[in-house]
């Protein structure tokens, strides 16, 4: 096993059934306060919009908030760069950057998180951006991030546009994706890749390969960087594990399925349901790429993803459930597996 293994936390914030969105944000801070104490190298935020089960909505507001609750991990994530002006990212996480200097990823997502009406919204009405609008957005993004800012000519003079004024640093920029394509973003810009493997799992290996094949050394990385996502649950026993992860399943079943969707059941009230015929096959896929099971079981499946990819970080998507008389202002099934598998891949801080 790879004890050199790099851990990080991925956190969509599951909302539970009995939690306020007050209760489950409490919830992710100690998860990401536990994070940092164990050694893990990154806690990341998803990005989600109008999704009951989910709390994970805007990196840049929540991650200042893990910042300051937290002493050494890497803060930042997700930011769907087809909702946002990219003078506004900039200027978002670059402010987070500031205030944490040396800590803070700022991870570029060309997907929507959502629903096209509530995408439509977010974006004030506009169509979504064209690939050739994204790339310029990206490459103008990348420009404003750092400290000397993006210059343009207008008009016979040069124009500078800085996201934060005297910035003496500057957030890491990571392209996130699960496709060749955005593989083929990373490598042209020499950018580091993170691979949503619990997003998509089917053609890993290949996007992985490609972007190291054509990754081009930039002034921001000499070598390809690559990191991975997977969920995972833990429990005390396999028999544990598949129980705490069926909640997330009908989730994930509904959400795939573009039905309504609800905040995450308790386990109690998953037990008392069986999976619908319409969701088997949906089941039967996320069970072929989640990692569940008990401690040494999943600790070997992380090792094998690693190995099978060739990366060196593995990204933590933590989703088991709770149970009723479990504190709502705590995730302790979510704590236990970031717990037991930094004491399989202990981590230095």
């Amino acid at each position: 096993m790879n004890k050199t293994l790099t851990l990080s936390i991925l956190d969509i914030g599951p909302i539970r059934s009995n939690q306020s969105a007050s209760d489950c944000f409490s919830s992710m801070l100690e998860l990401a306060r536990l994070g940092d104490a164990l050694g893990y190298h990154r806690y990341w935020l998803a990005e989600h919009h109008n999704v009951a089960a989910v709390a994970a909505s805007q990196t840049a507001s929540f991650a200042p908030v893990v910042g300051a609750s937290t002493q050494r991990i890497r803060i930042g994530g997700c930011v769907l760069l087809a909702h946002y002006p990219p003078f506004l990212v900039a200027e978002q996480m670059g402010l987070v950057e500031a205030c944490f200097p040396g800590r803070v990823d700022l991870g570029i997502g060309r997907s929507t998180g959502t629903d096209w009406a509530t995408g439509s919204l977010l974006r004030g009405g506009t169509e979504m951006k064209s690939e050739e609008a994204y790339l310029g957005d990206l490459a103008s993004l990348i420009a404003m991030n750092r400290p000397d800012g993006l210059k343009v000519m207008e008009g016979g003079r040069e124009l500078s546009f800085k996201a934060v004024v005297s910035a003496s640093s500057a957030a890491d920029v990571w392209i996130l994706g699960t496709s060749s394509y955005s593989a083929a973003v990373a490598a042209e810009l020499g950018l580091p890749y993170a691979f949503g493997y619990h997003i998509r799992a089917e053609g890993a290996k290949e996007a992985i390969g490609l972007y190291r094949e054509r990754f081009r050394p930039s002034p921001y990385l000499a070598a390809p960087k690559v990191l991975v996502s997977v969920i995972v649950v833990v429990g005390s026993s396999d028999a544990e594990a598949e129980r705490l992860a069926r909640p997330q399943l009908f989730f994930m079943s509904a959400f795939r399925s573009g039905e309504p969707v609800q905040p995450q059941m308790l386990a109690e009230d998953a037990d008392r349901r069986a999976f619908p015929d319409r969701y088997s096959e949906l089941v039967r896929m996320f069970k072929r790429s989640w990692i569940i099971g008990s401690p040494d079981r999943v600790a070997d499946g992380i090792a094998r993803l690693a190995q099978a990819l060739d990366v060196s970080e593995i990204m933590i998507n933590p989703v088991a459930a709770a149970f009723a008389d479990q504190d709502v202002r705590r995730a302790p099934n979510r704590e236990f597996t970031i717990s037991t598998l930094a004491e399989h891949f202990p981590q230095s801080a």
